[in-house]
């Protein structure tokens, strides 16, 4: 991406940055209490909108988490947009900002430890060398986030973007590569902030190498693939959704709360209606009614990249100010020159397999008395569906295959 102006800020997720330059002289209503799943919510609405043909996965966790740091050094109109947008809830911003940090910390507190997931969220401003930071923004986003500012030179563009990147691979295990391109950075721009999340899981119970066969997976407007359909029979929580014309089921990860809930429309090209209905829904509320049943699943190997422009869809949600010559982020820079964020922009990666998510493959074989269950509940995972790593709190990661 190309950067124009005099001093911007760039802002990236799981990878997720925003880039900050100097300002050349569906609208979110407010929120008495924070309600961040309704931001994933309100987001991924968006993000969809334009990829209905193309497989999607994002992190609402992640650029929730970026755009909240830039809050951090935002004041006035600025900051009451982003604020509304976030459903960071009512209050002093100190407040409203060290209760969206606690709720980070406590969302991100799983590690592979015990043989559970590893999910873990790391921040970092990336400063041009010749600004200096202001010292209540570092000291609240190292006291918030973690978050410690390097220095950079960005009139040498080759570097600078070289040690961005080398960041954010080495957050996120390799997986999330070349986030800025080379001509992301020059001497206009002032900062990159960077979000990354990395995330590995293996299934509570996994599927068996041996039971995967090729099978047909019929694609919108009435065309097919084979792809390899994963199967196993065994206890899973299973819903009827007749309102959203689907059915539900959560794939629990290994020694932990956390679980991916697959939302299947019963129709090969129910995806787009189903994602217009979901809008209006909570997806914990959804869970909620996932019940203990015997089901036969057939689910698709995939493996999705995905990168997108965000700006377009922050400025749907009422975050305008930010982008344009009245934006006020006089709390980030010792500095009377003005700043307003340049770019907004994300990539993600997920791949998911026999042993899980972002695991390694692992054979599984398991042997069960045959039984005759009149009430066996078949989840034939053959078209297009909706998908969601969350956990009772949280939405980690979002979004739905159109073609494995």
């Amino acid at each position: 991406m190309t950067l124009t102006g005099n001093k911007d800020l760039l802002l990236f997720t799981f990878a997720f940055a925003i880039s900050l330059h100097t300002i050349m002289a569906k609208s979110t209503g407010a929120s008495t209490s924070p309600n961040y799943n309704a931001f994933a919510a309100d987001l991924f609405t968006l993000v969809v909108d334009n990829s209905v043909d193309r497989n999607v996965v994002f992190s609402p966790a992640s650029i929730q988490t970026c755009l909240t740091v830039a809050y951090l050094g935002a004041e006035g109109e600025t900051a009451e947009e982003m604020r509304k947008a976030l459903k960071l809830g009512e209050g002093d911003k100190n407040a409203v900002i060290k209760k969206y940090a606690e709720f980070v910390k406590s969302s991100f507190k799983s590690t592979n430890a015990q043989g559970g997931p590893l999910l873990k969220i790391a921040n970092r401003v990336f400063a041009n060398h010749n600004l200096k930071i202001s010292g209540t923004f570092q000291k609240l986003a190292k006291e918030y986030f973690d978050t410690t500012a390097k220095l950079l030179n960005f009139e040498n563009a080759a570097e600078s973007v070289a040690a961005i990147n080398g960041w954010v691979e080495e957050q996120t295990n390799n997986k999330i590569q070349n986030l800025l391109q080379e001509d992301a950075v020059n001497s206009d721009t002032s900062a990159i902030l960077v979000n990354a999340i990395y995330f590995k899981a293996k299934w509570t119970r996994q599927f068996s190498e041996s039971s995967t066969r090729k099978s047909t997976f019929y694609t919108l407007n009435n065309g097919h693939v084979h792809v390899d359909l994963m199967y196993q029979d065994d206890y899973f929580r299973y819903a009827d959704l007749p309102e959203l014309d689907a059915t539900a089921l959560e794939m629990q990860y290994e020694n932990s709360d956390l679980s991916m809930l697959i939302i299947l429309p019963r129709e090969v090209n129910g995806l787009q209606n189903l994602e217009s209905k979901l809008s209006g829904f909570n997806i914990s509320q959804i869970a909620e009614r996932l019940e203990g049943e015997h089901v036969d699943v057939f689910l698709p190997r995939f493996r999705i990249e995905f990168d997108i422009d965000l700006k377009e869809p922050l400025k749907k949600m009422g975050i305008t100010s930010m982008f344009s010559s009245n934006a006020n982020l006089a709390g980030l820079f010792v500095s009377s020159v003005p700043q307003k964020i340049s770019e907004v922009k994300h990539k993600a990666f997920l791949d998911v397999n026999e042993a899980g998510s972002e695991a390694a493959a692992a054979t599984y074989l398991k042997i069960v008395p045959m039984s005759l269950n009149l009430n066996q509940k078949v989840f034939r995972v053959d078209h297009p569906f909706f998908f969601a790593i969350r956990d009772k709190t949280s939405v980690y990661f979002s979004g739905h295959v159109v073609q494995p």
